[in-house]
């Protein structure tokens, strides 16, 4: 050290890990993007320049001529618009040909959602750090301006993505030169993250979804593989890279429809007649109920008193009906008459029969926050309520209504276990985080948390009655999925959510039945028939997937 340099410290950013899809496509990376700019002293013909620029770039004039006519100093560079990343090399070129302009391209890294808006919920966004988070991070190498992640596994994986942060503490001569290197740190990269989605498959299911709001939720039943997670308002998380105005955000912030809930994992709802299955499973077990035991699928049910008369979805007799049948027509009497007995022979098999299928409790999806739900009971009643429970709530639990909530994941992981031959498994998000310099990857699997509590007998009627739904003409969905090309087993649904002030309607189905690749669900927040207005979107996701699967497993 001497009197004239002084002692200054260089960070050195590493790169942050990129997160891809299953096949290993791009959902989120640094890359180099093209930035069009002037420089205002090397501009010779404001007005050419101005019009030219305007027209390329396809900005609005006033929005250009405020650059070219900026306060700053004229030999600064001053950005007028970001090329998207992968822009043909022939438009950058265009551009640079603009030099005598005035125009300038300059290279900048930044993070890049390559799809825009699709799988925003799972990816997140990145945004600018506060002061009150440099309390921590500054130790790290962190300054005002610098990015974090702030939301999905953006957020939740930000140390792991972000890396280490090293640098270089060196004296520096007054003419800015370095004079001398007193230490230096290493930045350690990011980690890459590698996730079971299928963007392919994922940008259906938004394109589906529209502009409903709610959810759609893939996953493959043979490894309980993460296909799709589809939530809708979304956002695009390269607007928040690119700097959204104060009017953009709090748009964003204040929109009633919650455009930053990720629907399938956080939002939960009476999960409607998709619970039904468990109702069925437990009466099958516990109940004294057998596979050939008939019910009256009545207009209305009285069996609690004249008081307390409950009215099926239709108001025709069907007769009587095994408990197949009764998921064929969702009949709720059949699953009234299971409820009420389960309740008087144990008013605690029902609700375990409900945490065992997997509700009341997070599924375990290895990566993001999740809600747990609601798998109500006595113990819970009195614990939250403060009331006794009373076979009605039992009755009202049958048919999934009542205190039940679910979110759309955890309905979804249940039908997984169905069609997967009974084993409950935490979803698996995220397949492998990959070693900086090429090291062994950390690899994943969907672990298991436990059998469900059914006989092979059970689960084979739960599987004629979901079939019977879809091929039976007596079933709720049987034209939904007439000439279909796939061969699909489902369940539809609609509850009534009093305090959300509409109905939630559901469709959950898998395909093919002799060998199920994939189960989707789809969650409409608001509608009349989960059969008509979500069953066409699950059919649609099926046909999709199968009918690449064959190149999809090429591509991997």
């Amino acid at each position: 050290m001497d009197e004239k340099s002084l002692v200054h410290f260089f960070t050195d950013v590493p790169r942050r890990g990129g997160i891809y899809d299953r096949k290993g496509k791009e959902l989120a990376v640094d890359a180099s993007v093209s930035v069009i700019g002037v420089v205002p002293n090397m501009v010779s013909d404001k007005e050419t320049t101005i019009a030219r620029l305007s027209q390329a770039l396809g900005v609005p004039d006033p929005a250009v001529r405020s650059k070219v006519e900026t306060t700053l100093p004229s030999y600064y560079f001053i950005p007028v618009k970001t090329l998207p990343y992968g822009t043909p090399v022939d438009q950058v070129i265009k551009f640079q040909e603009m030099v005598d302009l005035g125009v300038v391209v300059r290279e900048q890294t930044q993070r890049v959602y390559p799809n825009g808006a699709a799988a925003a919920h799972v990816l997140g966004y990145m945004t600018e750090v506060t002061e009150e988070q440099l309390k921590d991070l500054a130790a790290k190498g962190y300054g005002p301006g610098d990015k974090i992640g702030a939301f999905g596994l953006e957020g939740e994986k930000q140390d792991l993505l972000a890396g280490e942060r090293g640098g270089t503490l060196a004296t520096i001569t007054p003419e800015g030169s370095i004079a001398k290197q007193i230490a230096e740190k290493p930045a350690v990269p990011g980690k890459d993250i590698h996730l079971m989605i299928d963007i392919d498959l994922q940008k259906v299911a938004e394109a589906q979804l529209g502009d409903r709001v709610g959810s759609v939720v893939s996953i493959d039943p043979r490894d309980n593989t993460i296909l799709a997670l589809a939530s809708f308002p979304r956002f695009d998380p390269n607007d928040f890279i690119r700097g959204l105005t104060s009017e953009a955000y709090n748009a964003l912030v204040n929109d009633p429809r919650r455009a930053f809930l990720n629907r399938p994992l956080l939002a939960t709802y009476p999960p409607g007649s998709t619970f039904k299955v468990i109702t069925a499973a437990a009466g099958l077990e516990r109940g004294g109920f057998t596979p050939g035991s008939t019910f009256h699928c009545s207009p209305t049910w009285n069996k609690l008193g004249d008081a307390f008369v409950k009215n099926n979805w239709q108001s025709v007799d069907r007769g009587y009906l095994t408990v197949a049948e009764g998921l064929m027509a969702s009949c709720d009497p059949v699953f009234y008459d299971i409820a009420k007995q389960l309740d008087e022979t144990d008013p605690n098999i029902l609700p375990d029969f409900t945490k065992n299928f997997g509700f009341g409790a997070p599924t375990g999806i290895n990566a993001l926050d999740e809600a747990p739900g609601v798998a109500p009971g006595p113990d819970w009643k009195k614990q939250n309520i403060g009331e006794d429970w009373f076979t009605g709530d039992a009755v009202n639990m049958g048919i999934g209504q009542g205190f039940v909530l679910a979110t759309p994941l955890q309905i979804a992981n249940m039908y997984s276990a169905i069609a997967g031959g009974g084993m409950l498994r935490k979803p698996l998000l995220v397949k492998s985080i990959a070693t900086p310099g090429g090291g062994p990857a950390q690899e994943f699997q969907a672990e298991l948390i436990r059998g469900l509590p059914i006989s092979p007998g059970t689960l084979e009627t739960i599987h004629e009655g979901l079939t019977l739904v879809t091929h039976s003409p007596g079933g709720t969905s049987y034209q939904v999925f007439q000439g279909s090309s796939v061969d699909a087993a489902g369940k539809s649904g609609t509850a009534e959510d009093l305090s959300f002030g509409a109905n939630h309607v559901f469709f959950v189905a898998y395909a093919n039945r002799d060998a199920p690749s994939i189960v989707t669900l789809v969650a409409l927040e608001t509608g009349e028939s989960g059969s008509r207005e979500a069953g066409p979107i699950v059919r649609k996701m099926l046909e999709t997937y199968i009918a690449g699967a064959p190149a999809a497993r090429a591509a991997q």
